[in-house]
């Protein structure tokens, strides 16, 4: 049971660290902001004073912040605007969860599950909705020379598999959106082992590939996000301090349906000057990562990402427009997301249906599973 009373007294005890976290980071948004009103109409020429690792670069000339005029005045008219935009488009998205290996159940097995949906939004009721659940074996792990108890490949084993899903929607229909629950700019994987790393690396670049050649947009959207692209792009641009600001700060100001201009990200992940950043891991793909930041709920923008090609074809309003849309039917939130999440998640009580299917199995074949002792006394409190 968690001790509130020393947490309280914890929280009064650092009053002052916390507070003084908050106070830097007003001061250093208040600051950077000023400086980004010189940004307010954007020269493409600039690119030209950046250097590698600069952060982020500029894709789209014109208006940093792209306004959203809409005056509806109700539930019903915000709808019809949600059908204007949706009619006929081609949506779909891909989630998934898993089910860790558990080292109480000495047998180590995984369970991954994707979820894809694809709408076409027509009158016919073009739509569907398939869900994958596969196993990990213990030869799996044996092989690919990780922790058979951890967490790592298991994710990264969900990742691509949520790709290969999304690559198989791509290759299934054409003019078609697809939303990823995640981003395209996978900052995490440099810190993990680097068989762990290939594994990520493989499965983004096989995903941006066939983006590209079916030409439908693999769009990534980062509800929570904390990049300092833009803000490192800053501090070159306009000599300021380095700092941890992230760039959603800096747009945090913005009202409902607005997004910024286009980005091309040149992050620097580096873990020392002479390591490599995650897109240096990207092939041809290395500089055509763009996004842009919007704000779609009360909290801070969300970071939308897609190949630059995106761009180049004219259709990032169009993307701007299908988020949009999405998070007014559901609220905050982009709908298809949640649908696709809500049918990929595995709950509770399914963990330890899967575990019982398991002890089972073995029973059935003469498999021996020695169980802990304290998972035997925590199930029994249950």
């Amino acid at each position: 049971m968690l001790d509130l009373k020393s947490i309280s007294d914890q929280f009064d005890e650092r009053l002052s660290a916390i507070k003084s976290y908050d106070a830097e980071r007003s001061e250093l948004t208040l600051e950077y902001r000023r400086e980004l009103e010189k940004l307010k109409v954007i020269d493409l020429k600039s690119n030209d004073t950046f250097s590698s690792y600069s952060g982020a670069k500029f894709l789209e000339p014109g208006k940093l912040i792209r306004p959203f005029s809409f005056n509806w005045k109700n539930r019903h008219e915000s709808m019809q605007w949600v059908d204007s935009v949706l009619s006929g488009i081609a949506v779909g998205a891909v989630d998934g969860s898993q089910i860790y290996s558990d080292k109480n159940y000495e047998i180590p097995l995984a369970v991954l599950q994707t979820s894809r949906i694809f709408n076409r939004h027509t009158d016919d009721g073009d739509h569907k909705q398939e869900i994958e659940a596969t196993i990990i074996t213990p030869d799996e792990f044996e092989e690919a020379s990780v922790y058979s108890f951890g967490r790592e490949y298991v994710d990264a084993r969900r990742f691509t598999m949520e790709c290969e899903s999304i690559v198989r929607l791509m290759k299934g229909h054409e003019k078609l959106y697809v939303l990823l629950d995640g981003a395209l700019i996978l900052s995490h994987v440099n810190v993990l082992n680097t068989n762990i790393r290939k594994i990520y690396i493989n499965a983004i670049m096989k995903l941006l590939e066939a983006s590209e050649k079916t030409r439908n947009p693999v769009i990534g959207f980062i509800d929570t996000t904390m990049p300092r692209d833009i803000t490192l792009m800053m501090h070159f641009l306009f000599g300021l301090k380095k700092s941890k600001l992230s760039d959603t700060h800096l747009f945090s100001n913005l009202s409902w349906g607005e997004r910024t201009a286009a980005f091309i990200s040149d992050r620097d992940d580096r873990r020392g000057e002479e390591a490599k950043s995650v897109l240096d891991n990207y092939g041809r793909f290395r500089n055509e990562i763009a996004f842009f930041y919007m704000r779609t709920s009360n909290g801070l923008p969300a970071r939308v990402e897609f190949p630059s090609w995106v761009h180049e074809e004219g259709i990032v309003d169009k993307i701007a427009d299908i988020i949009r849309a999405e998070c007014i039917i559901r609220g905050n939130y982009p709908d298809i997301l949640m649908r696709a999440h809500d049918a990929a998640v595995i709950r509770t009580n399914e963990h330890d249906l899967f575990y019982g299917m398991l002890e089972s199995f073995c029973k059935a074949h003469g498999i021996r599973i020695n169980k802990s002792a304290k998972h035997f006394h925590k199930t029994m409190k249950r």
